[in-house]
C-alpha cells in the first residue's frame, strides 16, 4: 500500500542491469480482479524493479512483503515466457528522483524453499 512507500537512498549491493527493450512481466496482484502487463525497467539475479505511476490503482493493491506469481516474457524469437515466484521487498520513489511522478517497485525472486 502506499504508507509503506519509502523514499531512502539506494542500498543495494547486486548489480542492477536495464532489461531488453521488449521484456515485461504479467500478474495477478493478491486478492486482485485484474491482470497487469509491465514494461521491466532493470534486473538483477536476484529480482527486477517495475516504474509505474505514482497514482496508479497497482499500489492501492499490493505491499511490501506480498507474494505472488510473475510472468515474464522475454522479446525473443521464439518469445519466451517463464513462470517466477516473486516478494514485494520495497516499493520506493526512484533514487534519483526521475522520471517525476513514478514509483519502482522491487521484486525479489523467490526459491521454492525460501521463507515467506
Amino acid at each position: 500500500m502506499i504508507d509503506n512507500i519509502q523514499n531512502k537512498k539506494e542500498s543495494r549491493s547486486k548489480i542492477r542491469n536495464p532489461a531488453s527493450e521488449g521484456a515485461s512481466i504479467s500478474f495477478k496482484p493478491p486478492g486482485g480482479v485484474w491482470e497487469y502487463q509491465i514494461k521491466l525497467r532493470e534486473l538483477s539475479d536476484s529480482g527486477l524493479g517495475l516504474l509505474v505511476k505514482q497514482d496508479s490503482d497497482l499500489l492501492k493493491q499490493i505491499s511490501v512483503g506480498d507474494v505472488f506469481t510473475v510472468n515474464y516474457h522475454e522479446d525473443s524469437v521464439p518469445m519466451t515466457v517463464q513462470h517466477q515466484t516473486v516478494q514485494v521487498r520495497h516499493i520506493s520513489f526512484p533514487p534519483t528522483g526521475i522520471p517525476e511522478n513514478h514509483m519502482v517497485i522491487g521484486l525479489r525472486f523467490l526459491e521454492p524453499d525460501d521463507d515467506q
